[in-house]
């Protein structure tokens, strides 16, 4: 494989590529964090490419993509008969990376029964295929990736906290683009070149315009989302429509009951619902909850209330919401996918 370039001069990305140098051969499992589109695959890449393992083969999962009841058989594969439709063996990436490296992204997604499992496999370094007796050795590194916090999570009880210390012996959080404005310049030469090679597309100049909106932009899709502004510049020819793009995003308006100077969710309305809820179960002499269940869901309860609120009052313009909020963007997905809320 070629060397995975990590592009910038930022302290925070030098610090990462000295820190994947000082990690690379040690055999331990990698977490590496941060938001979507920041280049957590990259830097897994990079980890494999340093280390001796690099002539070995480099596996990448996506965990979120896969169906929870197919991950046990592309991570440990399957013997033949084990199930309907197994009709051959199937060796699960585990055993297919050999003494190479097996890339988890996207951890956070993996299901709490397959959680256990794959918890198993780390502490015992074997496991069997589906349908198998065999206990096949797990020679391969680990290396995982994350845009969610998986330590909420586990307070959410959807992910395992012995499997979170397990895979967080190394940890290598990597920042958002809006964190490290000084990257933008170098990985703007650097896509310039990779879109004349790769797609034969000639050098677009960056006007002092465009170039003061992208220091100024919050970025919420990273590096990801500067390669596709690239891309159609270079393509399209023109700057006009990403510059109206990028300024509408900045500075589209907040309605003014948003800014708090109209009314606001009825919070009284919401206690008393609580309250009334809460009398409802003494009435009926049913078991009564917890003073923990009591709060979780009532934080719930708010939460949703003051998304659907915000939510509606700019439109369902996701982006707004989020700097409203004062969360990131990717959270407010999150939450929403989270609460089940759409338009």
């Amino acid at each position: 494989m070629t060397e995975p370039q990590i592009i910038g001069i930022s302290p925070s990305i030098e610090k990462i590529r000295q820190l994947i140098r000082r990690v690379a051969d040690v055999n331990l499992t990698v977490l590496i964090t941060g938001e979507s589109g920041v280049g957590k695959e990259l830097v897994a890449r990079a980890l494999h490419y340093h280390s001796r393992r690099r002539e070995q083969p480099f596996l990448k999962v996506n965990c979120a993509a896969l169906p929870g009841e197919l991950i046990e058989s592309e991570l440990f594969g399957y013997e033949k008969g084990a199930f309907t439709g197994a009709d051959r063996l199937k060796r699960g990436k585990f055993e297919a990376a050999g003494e190479g490296s097996i890339f988890l992204d996207e951890i956070g997604e993996i299901p709490l029964p397959m959680q256990a499992k794959l918890l198993q496999v780390l502490q015992d370094m074997k496991f069997p295929r589906i349908g198998g007796n065999q206990e096949i050795q797990n020679r391969a590194r680990v290396i995982a990736a994350t845009n969610i916090n998986l330590e909420t999570e586990i307070q959410r009880g959807r992910f395992r906290e012995d499997l979170y210390y397990r895979i967080n012996t190394i940890s290598i959080p990597v920042p958002p683009l809006r964190e490290r404005k000084e990257d933008l310049e170098p990985l703007i030469h650097f896509f310039t070149k990779v879109f004349k090679k790769e797609h034969g597309l000639d050098p677009y100049p960056i006007s002092d315009r465009l170039m003061k909106l992208f220091r100024a932009y919050h970025w919420p899709g990273n590096v990801r989302e500067l390669e596709n502004y690239l891309k159609r510049l270079f393509v399209l020819r023109n700057s006009d429509e990403i510059e109206t793009e990028i300024q509408q995003s900045m500075e589209e308006p907040i309605p003014e009951r948003v800014q708090g100077n109209g009314p606001r969710p009825a919070e009284d309305a919401i206690v008393l619902k609580a309250t009334q809820e809460v009398q409802a179960i003494i009435d009926s002499g049913r078991s009564f909850p917890s003073l923990k269940e009591i709060r979780d869901r009532a934080v719930e309860r708010v939460e949703r209330a003051i998304l659907e609120y915000v939510l509606r009052e700019v439109n369902w313009n996701r982006r707004e919401a989020a700097k409203i909020l004062k969360i990131s963007y990717r959270t407010l997905l999150y939450k929403l996918k989270d609460m089940d809320l759409r338009p």
